[in-house]
């Protein structure tokens, strides 16, 4: 294996391959976290050279939406915005309560709330969130086709579809990105990724950081708090389209000891174990977009770090190594019967 530096995959630069996650800078699902810092976190990534910021009517019930709106309405004209849509809390303090509707008018009663939020007249990807059992894939597709006829979003596409879903929809033509949960841990959406690709659909991937799995520095016996999903995984176990399958039972600790090896690597490049991870995330061949869920300035900047250091062919000898010994689940379960 030749040593490589990011640009060697495309001849773009680095920080291209990352996209501002805005699902983690809100105070809920991961624990409380500043707005200050959130809007310090948008204003360093832009400083960065981030022009991929992606959101959801969900994240937050529209808070992501309305600072993203907030901070980068006046730069609109040059970055690449996504947000998404068709499912909602009925009440944002139970997770039990969540609905989907991909239909036309809820689709764009989304749309326009969306807008609201994020300052603008349209944006420039809009996904669905989940895939609507009450609609067929094709009936899906076609909703959002009507939205970009109505010159609300120029792409459109999905995220998290079961692997039939995701084939039915894709050979209908119409979405031209799908973003998927994808990282040095998590490959159970490989197949979809690659036949999105087949069809020069663009890639969006999140969970680079597995949840901040691979970026913290836990202990097996880490106490998360009572607002954050994770703890609640630790009990309850696998569902979804979450990262709860690598926090629940034996998983956590297993993954935190392969989160340690790796630390070992990053600290004698002099990288933290999120700059590390994500030069690394932004090799694999399945991601055209890695995001990069952070909730401050410092984060930001911590994170891109490693985009720049070249990682020699004893690095990555060392890594694939350690990622052998990981369970890696491979398997789409969206849509199965739990």
């Amino acid at each position: 294996m030749t040593a490589q530096t990011p640009t060697d995959r495309t001849g773009d630069a680095p920080v291209d391959h990352v996209g501002f996650g805005g699902g983690t800078m809100i105070s809920a699902g991961y624990g409380a976290v500043a707005e200050d810092d959130a809007r310090g976190a948008l204003d360093a990534a832009f400083a960065a050279g981030v022009r991929f910021y992606d959101t959801a009517h969900f994240y937050g019930s529209g808070r992501s939406e309305s600072l993203v709106g907030e901070m980068l309405h006046e730069r609109r004209d040059r970055i690449t915005l996504c947000t998404k849509g068709g499912v909602r809390y009925t009440d944002p303090s139970d997770m039990r309560t969540l609905v989907c509707d991909s239909s036309y008018d809820g689709l764009r009663a989304f749309m326009e709330e969306s807008l609201t939020r994020l300052r603008t007249d349209h944006v420039d990807i809009y996904l669905l969130h989940q895939f609507d059992p009450a609609l067929t894939p094709e009936q899906q597709m076609e909703n959002l086709a009507r939205l970009r006829e109505d010159g609300l979003v120029k792409e459109v596409g999905f995220c998290n579809f079961g692997a039939e879903a995701s084939r039915r929809a894709l050979a209908t033509g119409i979405p031209g990105v799908v973003e998927y949960s994808y990282s040095l841990l998590d490959q159970r959406y490989v197949t979809e990724l690659s036949d999105a690709g087949r069809r020069g659909g663009r890639r969006i991937t999140y969970g680079s950081y597995v949840h901040g799995l691979l970026s913290q520095d836990f202990e097996p016996d880490h106490d998360f708090g009572p607002d954050d999903w994770r703890g609640r995984s630790r009990t309850i176990g696998q569902s979804g389209t979450s990262g709860n399958i690598f926090f629940a039972g034996d998983a956590f600790a297993a993954n935190v000891r392969i989160a340690k090896r790796l630390k070992v690597i990053a600290d004698e490049l002099g990288l933290s174990p999120a700059a590390f991870v994500l030069a690394l995330t932004v090799r694999e061949p399945h991601s055209d977009i890695a995001l990069m869920g952070v909730r401050s300035a410092q984060e930001l900047t911590d994170g891109l770090a490693g985009l720049s250091v070249p990682l020699s062919d004893d690095v990555l000898a060392r890594v694939a190594e350690i990622l052998a010994d990981a369970d890696r689940p491979t398997e789409n379960r969206l849509g199965l019967p739990s």
